[in-house]
């Protein structure tokens, strides 16, 4: 699995950069069904170095994996998942360049059915993050999961 941690140091317009340069995390895919495994022993360990108490470092896991696993399943693989630290909270965001989520100002909000084949990984998403915000168009799509996170013994 190929990962690239960035590092920290100036003002963004969008925001504060994280607490320091460990406190970002970028991992390029293409991801397949086998690096799963390894994305969450890996961010296992990152809850770990980031003290973060076990329910978030759980549901940082899950809401990773479920978003890694929508970009193999609608688009080959052919992603990105950036992992950030910031005082409070940390952010998942994956992206990639599938075909894109139709209205995806709804999408997540609801249970699927079941008889729906799909729609269960950003349902979970949304239910163990403070917030999800899904950018969708037909050149791909960037899911950013804000979970609050603050330090504590693991």
């Amino acid at each position: 699995m190929p990962e690239h941690e960035e590092a920290a140091g100036h003002e963004t317009a969008t925001g504060p950069t994280p607490m320091t340069p460990h406190d970002q995390v970028l991992v390029e895919g293409p991801f397949n069904r086998v690096d799963l495994r390894g994305i969450r022993q890996r961010i296992h360990e990152l809850g770990e170095a980031w003290r973060l108490p076990e329910p978030v470092g759980w549901a940082l896991e899950l809401v990773t994996t479920e978003l890694v696993v929508n970009v193999v399943m609608h688009a080959d693989g052919r992603g990105r998942l950036r992992l950030s630290r910031y005082p409070g909270w940390v952010f998942c965001q994956v992206s990639d360049v599938g075909p894109g989520v139709s209205r995806p100002y709804t999408a997540g909000w609801q249970p699927p059915t079941g008889t729906q084949t799909s729609g269960r990984g950003l349902w979970i998403a949304r239910c163990f993050s403070e917030r999800l915000t899904i950018d969708s168009s037909t050149l791909g799509t960037t899911v950013t999961a804000k979970i609050w996170a603050p330090s504590g013994p693991r």
